[in-house]
């Protein structure tokens, strides 16, 4: 097995405006903490996996495509590749064209100059439930809230850290936050990259319900150094617990593609219930707005989900592309199967399947009942 891993800065060159939020509509250009690209991949003799995790919220599957047709000359050998975001909502807005250009060319770049290092690798696995930094942001709504944790070795060296955990990077507020950031998901990488000098990657987990929202003291970046700090220290605790070493010499790949149907029913707020917080109220204001604009653009919809997972035999990796609500972690064994979201394009929440809950999320939960089946069935069926 050869692997490779590369981290390069994807900040705006250009002033663009924020993504993520309806109150982000000035162009900015002041950059608070890098935004990053981590590149991380896997060659065996037939074909070649890669995964691109990127400090930058929105990626259409378009990106992935366009990426693809690009880098496919680049190597003698069949490419996988699944680009994937850490969500955060402080970045440039993908949809600028400008910023699209020079993100697209700096990926292309990197890829096409990756270099392959021979290795007689090994891996470990940890999953614990962690909620010092995200749980449940829905009053009276439990949520699942797991960290994991995949080591990379080279013979007993340690090369690649890869972490999963579902909780939005949303400390920052969208209000007062004129710069960019990569939020506590790049101040935590920042510390391991000091600590262990190794490549360091973060895949987003299945974080619709689950936020920082009644974790963080405020909303400065103090507050994104504190909980990226709570983060590190957990991932390093993990690191020091012991763990079975399952060789890595092979992976299997297997793709599903979800045709996709719309439900853009009127919600029925009648049963909205009366102790919700001041921000939750203020968010299904935003709900509303929101899904009166997915009426309105529906042409941009995606018309189909892709699944993507990669087996490496005792670990299953499942990539998908929508905001996933925790519940779903819930059909897959998370002591053998990591679920990441925001990856194969992005899409809007999904909230379980046979639970009406009224919050924010719900207006953006476009999906009906026979598609959230197939991907209920889908999920089990990658993690069986």
């Amino acid at each position: 097995m050869r692997y490779a891993t590369e981290k390069i800065i994807i900040n705006p060159q250009h002033p663009v405006k924020q993504a993520g939020h309806l109150q982000q509509v000035n162009p900015v250009s002041k950059v608070n903490d890098d935004l990053s690209a981590h590149i991380f991949a896997l060659e065996t003799e037939n074909n070649i996996f890669i995964n691109i995790s990127c400090d930058v919220l929105g990626f259409t599957y378009d990106y992935t495509e366009e990426i693809k047709k690009q880098v496919k000359n680049a190597f003698d050998k069949d490419i996988y590749l699944v680009l994937s975001a850490t969500h955060t909502h402080y970045s440039g807005d993908t949809t600028d064209k400008t910023y699209h250009q020079q993100l697209i060319g700096q990926i292309v770049q990197a890829i096409k100059q990756l270099h392959f290092n021979d290795g007689n690798l090994s891996y470990t696995y940890r999953s614990v439930p962690y909620e010092e930094v995200g749980t449940s942001r829905i009053s009276n709504h439990k949520a699942l809230v797991i960290l994991n944790l995949l080591e990379i070795f080279d013979n007993d060296q340690e090369i690649i850290n890869i972490i999963n955990y579902n909780c939005h990077p949303t400390i920052l507020s969208a209000d007062n936050t004129d710069f960019f950031s990569a939020e506590y998901v790049g101040y935590c990488l920042n510390l391991l990259n000091e600590e262990n000098k190794c490549f360091n990657t973060f895949w987003q987990g299945a974080a619709g319900d689950v936020s920082c929202r009644f974790t963080r003291k405020g909303q400065t970046y103090d507050d994104v150094k504190e909980l990226g700090t709570k983060l590190f220290n957990k991932i390093e605790q993990l690191k020091n617990q012991p763990a079975t070493h399952y060789p890595l010499n092979s992976f299997t790949l297997t793709e599903k593609v979800i045709p996709v149907n719309i439900d853009l029913n009127e919600i029925d707020l009648s049963a909205l219930p009366k102790n919700l917080s001041p921000r939750e109220m203020e968010t299904i204001g935003f709900g509303k707005i929101m899904r009166q604009k997915i009426q309105n653009h529906q042409r941009v919809l995606q018309k189909e989900m892709i699944l993507t997972k990669l087996d490496l035999k005792h670990v299953k990796i499942i990539f998908a592309p929508n905001e996933l609500f925790s519940y779903y972690l819930s059909l897959v064994n998370d002591h053998n199967t990591i679920l990441v979201c925001y990856s194969n394009g992005y899409s809007p929440y999904v909230t379980p399947i046979n639970e009406m809950l009224l919050t924010y999320e719900t207006f953006l939960d476009v999906l009906d009942h026979q598609t959230k089946q197939e991907l209920v069935d889908t999920l089990k069926n990658f993690a069986g």
